[in-house]
């Protein structure tokens, strides 16, 4: 098992920017192709934070993680190349290969540089090209909030 960990972290940091995950457990599934971490779970990839109550972990057939899916009580600390995002989701997946990440379920987000607040049911964000996608629900519309100067 110990084995097992070492490799798994060892291809998360060989695969892409440093990440530390800390929790208080941890089960592998190598047939399944996954890991499962709960307990006050914590993600550093880069200069983004994570923290929740479970994170998955999937990876492909080399062992090299293609996806993060971090559920309960998200809190989430995200740069872009020209912004800077801190929030709450009920659920955040990140996606290795599009570099992007998908906040769903009651979303609240804050543009740290701007002090714009947005709430929506699902956001997009594309560390690539910086962009933002906000969408809403029929009985809960996206709300943009920011401040006008005249």
């Amino acid at each position: 098992m110990k084995f097992l960990v070492l490799f798994l972290l060892t291809a998360i940091l060989l695969y892409a920017e440093k990440v530390t995950v800390t929790a208080d457990h941890f089960e592998a599934y190598e047939n399944k192709k996954i890991s499962i971490l709960t307990g006050h779970v914590h993600i550093q990839k880069g200069t983004d934070d994570i923290n929740a109550d479970r994170l998955v972990i999937e990876l492909n057939s080399k062992n090299r993680p293609i996806r993060y899916i971090l559920t309960g009580h998200v809190q989430f600390d995200i740069h872009t190349q020209r912004e800077h995002y801190t929030g709450t989701a009920q659920k955040i997946m990140y996606d290795s290969a599009q570099k992007r990440y998908i906040a769903e379920g009651n979303v609240f987000l804050r543009e740290k540089n701007s002090d714009k607040t947005l709430h929506g049911e699902k956001i997009v964000i594309d560390r690539t090209s910086g962009k933002t996608i906000i969408t809403g629900k029929r009985d809960k519309p996206v709300k943009f909030t920011f401040t006008v100067e005249e």
